[in-house]
C-alpha cells in the first residue's frame, strides 16, 4: 500500500467515528497536543513542549551547567535513602 492509499484508508475509517471522545483524541495526536512525556516534577509535556524542553537542556549544558556521572547520581540516590 502506498502513502496515498493509507491516507485514504486512514481517511475513511475517520468519516465513520460516531464517538466524538475518539474524534477529539484523533484531533489532539494530529495536533501535537498530547502527553508524550513528564518532568521530573510530574508536568505533563506535549510534543512541542518535550522538543523544547530538550533543547533548553541541551543548550544549558553547552552554557556549561553542571551535570552528573551515572555513579554520581546512583551514590546521590543511594545516600539519600539513608
Amino acid at each position: 500500500m502506498n502513502l496515498e492509499q493509507h491516507k485514504i484508508k486512514i481517511i475513511q475509517k475517520v468519516k465513520t467515528i460516531q464517538d466524538e471522545k475518539l474524534l477529539d483524541e484523533i484531533d489532539t495526536v494530529l495536533n501535537g497536543t498530547y502527553v508524550l512525556a513528564y518532568t521530573t516534577d510530574g508536568k505533563p509535556l506535549t510534543r512541542n513542549q518535550y522538543i523544547n524542553h530538550i533543547e533548553s537542556i541541551s543548550e544549558s549544558i553547552a552554557n556549561g551547567a553542571k551535570t552528573f556521572t551515572s555513579a554520581e547520581v546512583k551514590n546521590r540516590i543511594f545516600l539519600s535513602k539513608k
